[in-house]
């Protein structure tokens, strides 16, 4: 494997993709709605800071936790987030699911291959353009929405900026999975069509068949609460209720290992519980319970190190999908039959 090969091929695409119509037109509404979505979420922002200090009059005792967390300007990347999450699927997938199948469909592989290049280098060098494509629109979305906030008067703080740029590394983490299930997809088929159909299929079963599987399953263990115990019960009527109460908590418990494990299949709820705990990492605390520690106040710094205890498995499984599907697509390609 020579890289010199490599980089030809990967400017290759990176030119090839930015030039064509279908790209433009999805990255175009990716930045469209990005910038809309940040105008929202400055609104919403400022909404959120009013009721914040209208909530701090009630008194800290008689209102709700989260109201007690102040806003901040990461509140507009977690709406920008929510955006990211359906649209750079899209585009992730666009600039992936023909890579290869648009070229077996127009008979120009058999020519690029005909040269003196390894196949290891041609899919190399593809998956090395995709993903600068799709860095050159990550950095750009994150770029006008930093743009619109410092126009409107809104400066993030010193600790801010990194979170930001977190942020925006894992929704670049993101579109790269979505893009290596797209060119998994493409050394499948051998119609574009196909390829697109593959890959839409693929990520709506990993995104919403398999947590709803997981749920199916969580709730078919844990079956319905025991019967109350009927009034006038002896003492061995009791301790059967109380047996039957403390299997099925024991199910419970189980319910809820499985109901994660088949949501971690998930690339787009894995992007979202990563990007709500950097953006919002107070309110993703004390979602987690971490508001019943007597000693936990809103307002104090968040400790990032019991974030990241909850959050490593997401992270594992976000970076596994991009793993999982480039080695398939590689492995796929260097046995793929051209004749």
């Amino acid at each position: 494997m020579e890289s010199r090969r490599i980089f030809i091929i990967a400017g290759k695409e990176f030119a090839e993709t930015l030039r064509g119509r279908r790209f433009l037109m999805v990255l175009g509404i990716f930045l469209i709605i990005a910038f809309i979505g940040t105008l929202q979420g400055i609104q919403s922002y400022t909404a959120d800071l009013d009721h914040y200090t209208q909530a701090l009059t009630m008194g800290a005792e008689s209102i709700s936790p989260l109201w007690q967390v102040r806003p901040t300007l990461l509140d507009v990347f977690y709406q920008m987030g929510e955006m990211v999450a359906v649209l750079g699927a899209v585009l992730g997938i666009a600039v992936g699911f023909d890579l290869i199948s648009g070229e077996r469909e127009e008979k120009s592989l058999k020519i690029l291959l005909s040269h003196p290049v390894y196949r290891d280098e041609v899919i190399t060098g593809k998956a090395l353009g995709g993903m600068a494509v799709l860095t050159l629109s990550a950095v750009t979305a994150l770029l006008i929405t930093l743009a619109v906030l410092l126009l409107s008067g809104h400066m993030p703080l010193l600790g801010e900026w990194g979170l930001i740029f977190l942020f925006g590394a894992v929704s670049l983490l993101y579109l790269v999975g979505c893009f290596a299930i797209a060119l998994a997809m493409s050394t499948v088929a051998r119609r574009s069509g196909e390829a697109l159909m593959y890959s839409l299929v693929c990520f709506f079963f990993l995104s919403l068949v398999m947590p709803a599987a997981g749920l199916v399953v969580a709730d078919a263990i844990v079956g319905e609460a025991p019967e109350r115990m009927p009034a006038g019960g002896d003492l061995d009527d009791w301790y059967d209720y109380q047996e039957r109460w403390e299997a099925w908590e024991h199910r419970t418990e189980l319910r809820a290992a499985v109901l994660s494990t088949g949501q971690l299949f998930s690339p787009e709820q894995n992007f979202h519980a990563i990007s709500q705990a950097i953006t919002q990492p107070q309110k993703y605390l004390i979602m987690r319970g971490q508001a019943d520690d007597p000693w936990y106040r809103p307002d104090e710094e968040p400790d990032y190190g019991v974030v990241l205890g909850y959050l490593w498995q997401n992270v594992v499984a976000l970076l596994l999908i991009p793993a999982i599907f480039f080695g398939f697509a590689y492995v796929r390609f260097l046995r793929i039959d051209l004749r």
